[in-house]
């Protein structure tokens, strides 16, 4: 436990004596405790500069121990979900919050649309579940990612219910393939407190209730939600009446409206199994109209490359026109990414490849007609773009809405 044991007193004295500490050195004032976590000794000098009174070197096990401690365990008091999976974490978790506040209580909601991670490291989230109980506080419903069990940032947490909403291919640049990511994910639903909900537990359910969300994949959210629900201990009657009005959440199957004569949808699919049930989606509300499916995608740069031509391949299978364009390229060479991405479409598919995502928002909004459906899929409610020259405003709903706004007069 390295010298967290000899830290502990100190520690004590920091606490009563207000001092704050962080993990962050930039977050560092005179007087303060710098938590040094593994590879972050580069950051102890700014740490001094900034008037560290004391530097402490912790795993990040250790620092979740001493969060616990720290804060005083507060998820024993909440009542805490968490959601783990490679899609619909962030819908079922949102669908689970508005439920929660329509039946009278007062969660919060961690996740990719309310904090700068999915799962927060141990400190941030032990802090929050502590100040939310403070102010009253009853639920606290959180995403899990993998990242975070491999990295102990959720340990210590007690859970109330755990989910699983499905496993399939992601973050393999991290873990490397895909049993190891799979097993990190299995760890957390069998090695935490909690009842644990898996896909063969919900997704037998019969909704029995009218609801505002569209496409298969909502059904199984919806279904993941209702288990949660169940599980804390509220009645079908109220259930159906808190999830009925729900809404999902901004960036997932999310409408643009600007007065165009056919669908705009955006959403956050930038997996291989997301992307299949956005197309999926698509291509049925096209049934009813006998529209044509419209796809702009990219691939994430410095991120697994193997789901990259499974992307392509599912893009193929369900469009009728296709887009490449960049995601986040970040620092790699967007030539590689789409190298990596062609490698997935067959001789015969007809691709448009253009870097600049919005040039390309603009060539796929203007290949659609009148009932058909163009999917913005990648970015959902990301507001920014992450270039090699750094990160710049761009919002794929804003940007296809001033376009449409631009060309509004050919679509009347």
């Amino acid at each position: 436990m390295g010298d967290f044991y000899a830290y502990h007193n100190i520690i004590e004295a920091v606490i009563i004596s207000n001092t704050m500490y962080h993990y962050d050195s930039r977050k560092i004032q005179p007087g303060d405790v710098f938590i040094c976590l593994p590879g972050g000794e580069r950051f102890i000098p700014n740490a001094l500069e900034n008037g560290a009174a004391y530097v402490t070197h912790l795993s990040r096990a250790e620092m979740a121990v001493l969060a616990e401690e720290t804060f005083k365990s507060p998820s024993k008091s909440l009542g805490v979900v968490g959601i783990t999976g490679t899609n619909g974490k962030t819908t079922v978790s949102f669908l689970v919050s508005q439920a929660l506040q329509v039946l009278g209580k007062k969660p919060f909601l961690s996740g990719t649309l309310t904090m700068s991670l999915t799962t927060p490291e141990s400190w941030d989230t032990q802090k929050k579940m502590a100040e939310h109980l403070a102010l009253g506080g009853t639920h606290y419903v959180m995403e899990v990612s993998s990242h975070a069990i491999h990295q102990d940032r959720v340990l210590g947490l007690d859970f109330d219910v755990k989910l699983l909403t499905n496993i399939t291919q992601d973050h393999l640049d991290y873990h490397g393939d895909f049993e190891t990511y799979k097993q990190v994910k299995m760890s957390f639903m069998k090695g935490a407190p909690g009842v644990a909900i898996y896909p063969e537990d919900f997704l037998g359910i019969s909704l029995w209730f009218e609801h505002r969300l569209i496409g298969a994949f909502n059904e199984e959210n919806m279904k993941a939600a209702v288990a949660i629900l169940r599980a804390l201990g509220f009645n079908d009657p109220a259930i159906a009446e808190a999830l009925s009005g729900a809404s999902a959440p901004q960036g997932r199957f999310e409408t643009v409206d600007a007065g165009q004569p056919f669908y705009v949808v955006v959403d956050y699919a930038h997996t291989p199994d997301g992307l299949e049930r956005l197309l999926q989606a698509g291509k049925k509300l096209m049934k009813a109209s006998q529209g044509k499916v419209h796809t702009l995608f990219g691939c994430g740069g410095q991120r697994d490359r193997e789901k990259r031509p499974l992307m392509a391949a599912m893009v193929e299978k369900y469009s009728d026109t296709i887009v490449l364009t960049q995601d986040n390229p970040r620092l790699e060479s967007e030539d590689q990414i789409v190298e990596d991405v062609v490698k997935g479409f067959s001789k015969k598919a007809v691709v448009t490849i253009e870097n600049d995502r919005r040039k390309a928002i603009e060539l796929i909004l203007k290949s659609a007609n009148p009932g058909d459906i163009v999917l913005l899929a990648g970015k959902g409610h990301e507001t920014q773009q992450i270039l090699a020259s750094g990160p710049i405003i761009f919002d794929d709903r804003q940007v296809a809405r001033d376009i449409l706004k631009e060309h509004y007069a050919r679509f009347h």
